[in-house]
């Protein structure tokens, strides 16, 4: 176990579930644009970036760690 727990790993997981599920809805109903010219292909793009930065923090807390 842990002896510290830290949220920035599930807040961009959770960051990048959210705006996957807002991207697919917004595909679906065919909406091209919302709020500030974003589309739903930039939001993809974005819940990638989240999900690699989330494995970017697992990778450095993991070798922290081992030391």
């Amino acid at each position: 176990m842990k002896k510290t727990y830290h949220m920035g790993d599930d807040l961009f997981v959770v960051i990048a579930f959210v705006t996957f599920i807002i991207a697919v809805v917004l595909k679906l109903l065919g909406i091209s644009e919302i709020v500030w010219g974003i589309t739903a292909t930039q939001l993809f793009k974005g819940a990638v970036v989240c999900l690699l930065f989330s494995i970017a923090l697992s990778l450095r807390d993991l070798a922290q760690s081992g030391k």
